[in-house]
């Protein structure tokens, strides 16, 4: 008899998707570390973040069981409270554990069925760091009146929060009340692959993420158009296009930086491919306006990869780690600075940094502690 727990996930976007970047990442790690704990059941959308058409050789509205968990891929008729009142009424699950809180399918609707009609369900939502200042800073006013609205509603009333860090936390009780129900539990990292070493021969820096505001990709470009130097870099952008106009300013503002200074546009990239386009680059830049745990951080430091990113994200005192650095981005100044110390490094001392940063990597993902955190998330009564 199978005494397992059935945890019931709502998510936007999931594998074979990619597009959507970090959530997927983490959800896929719990049910990758989790799955001789639990009995997971997935519910998502028929397509990846962004696309028109859904996945081919997929059977859709029907549970289909993988290796470790069973999924349904809904099509975008049947994403509806009339459809989504029929698979719940049929599913058994003990914990429902929601991705998004904004999200009116995956999250919001779901969210009222479960309440009005299983009501014996343990319900968990991560926030996925869109109650950050810079996350809500992007639509604004149209976040804060479904805040004020769900608030009046009840509509987060006796649910669990699942916050990954401190700032999470703060901003959980800034806006749903200091007495809010919160786990602190960071997100499951990825396994890693072996260090490969590298040289430094030429500067190459890389952007790996999806092209929006939030991102602050057109700020991460304006950082190259005051540097001096003679040698050759390369800057290089993977990611999807998330804001058509948003790019356009970015490949104009890229036109204006020096010619010994290659800014290259390379499109997305799946998933499996992106330790090794890491692997062949220097250093991640990253200016973010808020993340709250930045998965793509992480494979560039398991990929030895050091980075320049925000101070608007869990990864802190990077500089004093030697893997990195953290800055303001209310000093440009500071971060053009780094930049210049990046070009103007030797390659043992590139190599002594870019040791340093896997082996950081690798003793998080050593940390059981975080696993357990998790299973005794979904465990908790």
């Amino acid at each position: 008899m199978n005494n397992k727990k059935k945890i019931l996930i709502f998510i936007d976007w999931f594998l074979p998707g990619y597009k959507a970047g970090g959530p997927i990442r983490s959800v896929a790690n719990i049910v990758e570390h989790l799955q001789y704990d639990f009995n997971f059941t997935i519910i998502t959308s028929d397509r990846d973040f962004g696309c028109e058409q859904g996945y081919k050789n997929i059977k859709l509205n029907k549970l289909i069981k993988k290796n470790n968990y069973k999924i349904i891929y809904l099509s975008p008729e049947n994403q509806n409270k009339k459809y989504l009142s029929q698979i719940i009424n049929t599913l058994n699950f003990d914990t429902v554990y929601f991705n998004s809180l904004f999200s009116l399918k995956f999250t919001l609707l779901p969210l009222r069925i479960i309440k009005k009609k299983k009501k014996h369900a343990k319900i968990i939502l991560a926030t996925r760091g869109m109650l950050g200042k810079g996350a809500l800073g992007l639509k604004k006013r149209k976040k804060q009146i479904f805040l004020i609205i769900s608030k009046i509603a009840g509509l987060y009333k006796n649910i669990i929060w699942h916050a990954t860090d401190n700032i999470e936390v703060e901003d959980i009780k800034k806006h749903f009340g200091k007495n809010s129900n919160i786990l602190l539990v960071s997100n499951i990292s990825e396994k890693i692959k072996p260090y490969l070493k590298r040289s430094k021969n030429q500067t190459k820096f890389i952007f790996l993420s999806r092209i929006a505001k939030k991102k602050n990709l057109l700020f991460a470009i304006e950082l190259f158009q005051n540097i001096k130097t003679n040698k050759n870099i390369i800057f290089s952008i993977y990611g999807t296009n998330e804001e058509i106009n948003y790019l356009e300013k970015c490949k104009k503002a890229s036109s204006k930086i020096k010619n010994n200074i290659k800014i290259e546009f390379n499109g997305e990239v799946s998933h499996e491919k992106v330790y090794d386009i890491l692997s062949e680059n220097n250093f991640y830049i990253l200016p973010t306006l808020h993340e709250n745990f930045g998965h793509s951080i992480f494979e560039a430091f398991s990929a030895g990869c050091p980075v320049i990113i925000s101070d608007q994200t869990p990864w802190q005192n990077l500089e004093e780690k030697n893997i990195g650095w953290d800055i303001s981005l209310h000093n440009k100044a500071k971060f053009q600075e780094v930049i210049q110390k990046c070009i103007d490094m030797t390659d043992d001392d590139y190599q002594i940094m870019s040791k340093k940063t896997y082996k950081f990597a690798e003793n998080i993902v050593n940390d059981k502690s975080v696993i357990e955190k998790t299973r005794k998330m979904f465990a908790y009564e």
